[in-house]
């Protein structure tokens, strides 16, 4: 899977999968939580350009207070 940022006048508003499915920056949405676990997993293989800090930021803090699941279970 391959993402990449949405922008509005400079200003991160999305993540786009490759599939065009358009993810909130929302840490309450599913899909924005799949991307942090692809960070986590893939690092910067799972984006198209550079992952935004702050995306990576959220899946270091994912990955350091242990809520990533390798497993998904």
């Amino acid at each position: 899977m391959t993402y990449v940022i949405n922008t509005f006048e400079g200003s991160a508003v999305s993540i786009q999968k490759d599939d065009n499915t358009s993810i909130p920056l929302d840490p309450a949405n599913s899909d924005y939580q799949e991307v942090l676990d692809a960070i986590i997993l893939e690092g910067a293989d799972c984006f198209d350009g550079d992952i935004p800090a702050d995306l990576q930021s959220a899946a270091d803090a994912k990955l350091a207070s242990g809520a990533y699941n390798a497993n998904r279970v």
